[in-house]
C-alpha cells in the first residue's frame, strides 16, 4: 500500500499590500464600530476617548503589540504538539510588523482560533463593554485594536474555503499560510 502524498499550496500576501488593505479598513472599522457608542452616548464622549487614548498611546501600542503576539502564541501552543517549543515571535522590519509564527502545521480551526484570538479579546470585546457601560477610552482602544487585527482578519478570509480540519502552517518568510492537501 502506497503512502498519500500531501501537497502544500501556498497563500500569500506582500507586506505592503497588507498595510493598504488594513489601511482602507480604518475608516469603515471606525464607523462601525463606533457608531453605537456615538449613538448612545455622544461624539464628545467619544473624542474625550480619542484624546485620553492618545495620551498614554506610547505605553497602550508597545504593551498591547505584545500582548497580541501572546494571543495568537498561546492559543496556537495549545493546539501544537510540542506546545509553546513551537511558537516564536519577531518583527518584520521590511512590513512594518511585528509577528507571532508557529512552527508546526495545526488544524485550519486552530488556526482560525488563533488568528482570531487578539481581535476578539482586544477588539471587539473592549468595543462591547465600553459601549454596554460608556467608557470613553475603552471604545477607542476597541476600535483601535481590531484595526491592529487587520492582517488576522485577511487571513481568517483567505482561510474561509478551507475545510476546518484541513491542516494549514504558517509560512515562514511571507504573511501568510501553506494549506496541505493530501493527493
Amino acid at each position: 500500500m502506497e503512502g498519500r502524498q500531501i501537497e502544500q499550496k501556498e497563500y500569500t500576501m506582500t507586506g505592503s499590500s497588507m498595510n493598504l488593505v488594513a489601511f482602507l479598513f480604518l475608516i469603515p472599522m471606525l464607523l462601525l464600530l463606533a457608531s453605537p457608542y456615538i449613538s448612545l452616548y455622544s461624539y464628545a464622549d467619544f473624542r474625550e476617548g480619542w484624546k485620553l487614548f492618545f495620551k498614554h498611546l506610547l505605553l497602550i501600542l508597545p504593551v498591547g503589540i505584545i500582548i497580541h503576539e501572546l494571543l495568537h502564541g498561546v492559543t496556537w501552543a495549545c493546539f501544537a504538539k510540542q506546545g509553546m517549543k513551537s511558537i516564536s515571535f519577531g518583527m518584520n522590519w521590511k512590513a512594518i510588523a511585528p509577528y507571532c509564527h508557529c512552527s508546526e502545521p495545526l488544524k485550519v480551526k486552530h488556526y482560525r482560533l488563533g488568528g482570531a484570538m487578539p481581535g476578539v479579546v482586544m477588539g471587539i470585546i473592549p468595543v462591547i463593554i465600553a459601549t454596554i457601560f460608556q467608557i470613553n477610552w475603552m471604545i477607542v482602544f476597541g476600535v483601535f485594536f481590531t484595526w491592529a487585527a487587520s492582517g488576522d482578519i485577511i487571513a481568517l478570509w483567505m482561510l474561509r474555503r478551507f475545510n476546518a480540519n484541513e491542516m494549514v502552517s504558517d509560512h515562514p518568510e511571507k504573511m501568510g499560510f501553506y494549506v496541505h492537501h493530501q493527493g
